[in-house]
This record gives C-alpha cells, structure tokens and sequence, in this order.
C-alpha cells in the first residue's frame, strides 16, 4: 500500500492511540471491579482509546451511598487496579496511570529526611545605635511558609545584619553562632540597617488533593534520593501485583509542578559553587524574594536598598541560584523519572512547566511532553498589550514551549490535559468542547486528554461524583453525540501526528531577564510576563503566514548554522 493511502486509511479508520483518552477520576478510591469495567465499557463506546487512572481526594459535597473509601496502595486497591487494567487490555482500551495520587509526588510514607524544603526570607528594619533581643519565636512566628502543612519541622537557618542602604556590596553582619538560641542579641551599628532572618522549614507542603493513603508531605524534588525512593515504592507496588508494568501500561504520568516555591537541597551551596564558580553564602539572604500563596513573590517593599549597580550585580546572583536550581531539578527529578520509566519499559509522560523546570530543556527529556488547555472562552481576541495572557484564548502559555520541545527533540506525539475545566461544568457544550480543541491543535497539540471522566456509579444521585472536569458522563444530554467529536477529535490526530509542523523563525524568550527581575513564574499562570506580550509573539508570527519554534540558549549554543539558517537537529 502507498504511502499516502496508509494515511488516508488511518485517517478514515483512526488508531486507538489516536483517540481521545481520558483522566479517569477515581474520586475518593471508592472503586469496585464491577464499576471499572462497566465505565471502560461506556468509554470505549464513545470512543475514547485510553485512559490515565488518577486517583483523587474524595469531594466531601459527594453521597457517597454506603460505598467504602479504599486505601490507595491497600490490597484491596490494587484488586481493583488489577481488574481494570486487565479490563481494559481484553476492550483495547489503552492505560496509563498516574504515579501516586493528586500532585507533586507525596504521600505518608515519605520519611523526613526525603521531605520538600523551603528557605523562607523574613526582614526587619532595625534603628541604628540601637540593642534589641529578639526571640527566636518572634522571627519564626513572623514568616509562614506558602503551603502550611501542619507536621512540619521549621528552623532559624541564617542571620544577617546588613546596611539599610547599600551602594557596594557587603554580606553584612552574620548572627548564625545565635541560631539555635532562644533570644537573639542585636547590637546595631550607627545608621538604620535590615535584620535579614532564614528560616528552612522541612515538611512544609502536603499533596494537594492526595487520595487517602497517598496524602502525606510532598517529597524534595532536588534530592535524587528522594525522588528514587519515591518512584520504587510506588513501582514496587504495582509490579508485586502485576509483574512488568509494560504488560499493561503504556506511559507513567507526572502532573503539575506545583512545589510551593520549595528551593533547597542538603547540597544546594556546593553544587552552586561547582556550576557557577563562585560561592552563593554571601548573597543568599538578598536574592530571595519573599513569598506568598504558591510560592510566588510579595509585591511590597521590603529589605536594603541597593544601587543600580549593586542591583544588577544581586539580580545576576539570583539568575544563577535560579538557573543552578532548575538544573537540579532536571537532573535529579526529571532525568530521575524518565530513567526509572526506561527501565520498566514504560513510556514518561510528564507536564515539565512552571517555576522549578525549563519548560523545553526538560520536555525534550520525555518520551510525551504534555501541555495544558482550559475551557475559558469560546472567542479569540484581538493583540492587546494590555489584555493579560488568558483572554481570548483557551491554550496557555505553556502549550507552545512544550510543542517547540517536541518539534525540537523530533516528538510528534505531544499530549495536552485538555478542556480542564473548574468553573463551567454543566453548561459547556460539544460546540463549545470542539472550538477548545481546535484551538488547542493550532498551539501544537497532537493528542488529546480529557480532563476528565470522574468514576461516578449509575446508583450516586444526580450528578454523580465530580471532583474535576466538564461533565464528561452518560448522563449528560449531548453524550449520545460525544462519539461525533472523538471521532472527529481521533482524526486529526492520526494526521498531526504522522505530520512535520515546519518552522521557519527560532524565538528566544528572555527567561533569564524575567527570572533575574522577577523569578521564574508558576506557569503557565505566570503572575509577570515580561515583556507584557511576549507569550502572544508566536500567534503573530503564524497568523502571518511563518511557523515558529521556541528555543533556549543551550539550543543555539548546540546549533549549527548553514546557509543563513540556525540547524537543530532536524529543524531548522
């Protein structure tokens, strides 16, 4: 058969990896054998290729009718595992699953000593001339890490006393032979100065919506040990029970990056001095911002003031501690993940964005890098500078980094969580579901799923149990028209994704200045874009008849050029 018939066969007769799949909510682990099956079976009737099971906290506003609440890695748990992955190979239904439950990985298992951990900055203006005792309480009491998990072990970690104004850099007066007292002697030189106080809190962040058994502390994502630990014990698990993982699952997924702003490693001062040639100890309590909710940074006036020079010097410093931290976490939580994925035969799937990760570096890593697009509004606005990032579109920012790691690493399988929904359950349609996800295509997108299909039995009372997602579900009016759009939604996978999306211009983000100004942002919900429009370049460039491509600066320092043109690669 020609080439081009192959094409149009599978067009017409897409494959089940083309097919939509679906997160499948297994809200509160309150599973069954019977239940699982008989979704699988409404699943593959619509048309839906594959699932990701996803167990999730339990919705509290839900009626649960008597049905008993699992332990996620229980024996139990694993019986309905079992009875729904072999379920779904006999259907052809293809499974993947997420490692652990909820997000960042986490549960109660996880020692102390493997915990995530945050060095959080807290200042205060002190008079010059002056003697203060200050208790250790007081300065512990006054900062509060981003995500407050009640077990958690916090210490006074550095202290500083620095000029109120600083046009040269000093690193002030150290206090750290005070750390462990209960009352902390200040003795302040003439002039107004910063008492600068660290304190590193162990423990901080529990998983966010972990299902019962899998809800403990967030594990530390830059130490290797941690995240190895953390994946063998889940691995160990599951292949107690079901031998090779590859017998049944073709990816193991990692979800959001959501570390809270968590930012230190037992090593983090040895490996700056190793990468960046220079030790960090003298500027640390001046490149940290203060933080609030999710880790990102205070907008208020806090700490010395420096001068133009010494600023830019201090936002240099900061550019490195950032950039040592998200090599860390490419080495030793990504790299980790997808050796681990390899040697179970198992294909990484991983959403690599926000403020700990390279978006691109770390999605070329993966065997499926993953995107995210939300349904937010059924229209495309005009350019506007002033518009923010998020209207008009129903794609983030993040799609197009991911797509460009694809393109770049030679992926043409690139998987997006798609039409993530929170506020519009009951009233989107499967208009309004299939502009979503053209829109998402036209960001680079190959693969679609479905945020999501939440386990709900038929005897739950209407609606069912919905932790997430649009209402994805028999019980909607436009279900028995859902098969029309994954048809649809199948085939044009099976063409983008046995297709080359050409790019004729490399853009470079000025990720460095941001980070250097700002900090790298929780994307792809940055609180900062800078400049204000630069995650609107790309939609330029392609509506004005090019194609575009992302890059870094390891990427061009990786390049050749020939002819006039910048090769990657096979881009170029």
């Amino acid at each position: 058969m020609a080439l081009e018939d192959e094409t149009f066969e599978m067009f017409v007769n897409p494959k089940n990896f083309h097919r939509p799949f679906v997160r499948w909510w297994w809200n509160g682990d309150r599973v069954t054998k019977q239940e699982v099956l008989r979704e699988l079976d409404i699943m593959k009737e619509a048309g839906i290729g594959g699932v990701e099971i996803n167990p999730i906290k339990w919705n509290e506003n839900a009626d649960a009718i008597g049905i008993k609440e699992l332990t996620w890695g229980s024996e139990e748990w694993l019986d309905v595992v079992e009875a729904a992955v072999k379920g779904a190979k006999e259907k052809g239904i293809i499974c993947d699953m997420i490692v652990g439950s909820g997000w960042p990985f986490g549960g109660e298992h996880v020692p102390r000593n493997e915990q995530s951990q945050i060095v959080i900055l807290g200042t205060k203006n002190l008079q010059g001339g002056q003697q203060y005792k200050l208790t250790k309480k007081e300065l512990m009491d006054s900062v509060a890490p981003p995500s407050n998990y009640e077990n958690k072990v916090s210490e006074l970690f550095m202290i500083r006393l620095a000029p109120a104004e600083m046009n040269v850099f000093t690193p002030g007066t150290t206090l750290d032979s005070q750390v462990t007292n209960d009352v902390i002697d200040v003795t302040v030189p003439a002039g107004d100065h910063v008492l600068y106080f660290l304190v590193k809190v162990t423990g901080f962040q529990r998983v966010i919506q972990g299902a019962l058994g899998a809800k403990g502390p967030v594990i530390n994502h830059y130490e290797k040990a941690a995240v190895q630990n953390y994946l063998d014990h889940f691995g160990d698990l599951l292949t107690g029970r079901l031998g090779p993982l590859n017998n049944y699952f073709r990816a193991i997924f990692t979800d959001s990056i959501e570390l809270e702003g968590a930012n230190w490693c037992s090593d983090m001062f040895q490996q700056f001095k190793q990468r960046k040639g220079y030790d960090l100890e003298p500027y640390f309590p001046y490149i940290l911002f203060k933080v609030g909710e999710m880790g990102n940074a205070v907008n208020e006036k806090y700490g010395s003031a420096f001068s133009p020079e010494l600023q830019a010097t201090i936002n240099r410093v900061r550019y490195d501690f950032l950039d040592t931290k998200q090599a860390l976490f490419l080495e030793r939580f990504v790299g980790t993940f997808t050796a681990w994925c390899t040697k179970h035969g198992v294909r990484s799937r991983m959403q690599a964005y926000g403020m700990d990760c390279n978006a691109i570096e770390a999605s070329m890593q993966l065997d499926i890098p993953e995107c995210e697009t939300w349904i937010w509004v059924p229209q495309i606005e005009e350019f506007d500078e002033s518009v923010d990032n998020f209207s008009g579109r129903n794609y983030t920012m993040a799609n197009k980094f991911v797509s460009s790691a694809g393109h770049l690493s030679g992926k043409q399988l690139i998987s997006c969580e798609e039409m993530t929904n929170t506020g519009q359950i009951f009233s989107t349609t499967l208009e309004r579901i299939k502009l979503t996800g053209d829109q998402s295509n036209l960001s680079g997108v190959t693969h679609s799923i479905l945020h999501g299909f939440n386990y709900s039995p038929l005897e739950a009372p209407f609606p069912g149990w919905l932790r997430y997602g649009s209402f994805f579900n028999e019980r909607n009016t436009w279900w028995p028209y859902f098969r029309l759009w994954s048809d649809y939604k199948a085939r044009l996978s099976s063409v983008l994704q046995n297709s080359v999306m050409q790019a004729d211009i490399a853009v470079l983000h000025p990720l460095a200045d941001l980070a250097s100004k700002y900090g790298f942002q929780r994307d792809p919900f940055p609180n900062v874009s800078y400049p204000l429009y630069v995650h609107k370049v790309w939609e330029a460039i392609h509506q004005n008849g090019n194609g575009c491509d992302y890059v870094t600066e390891h990427i061009i320092q990786q390049s050749t050029k020939n002819k006039g043109a910048l090769n990657y690669n096979t881009r170029s």
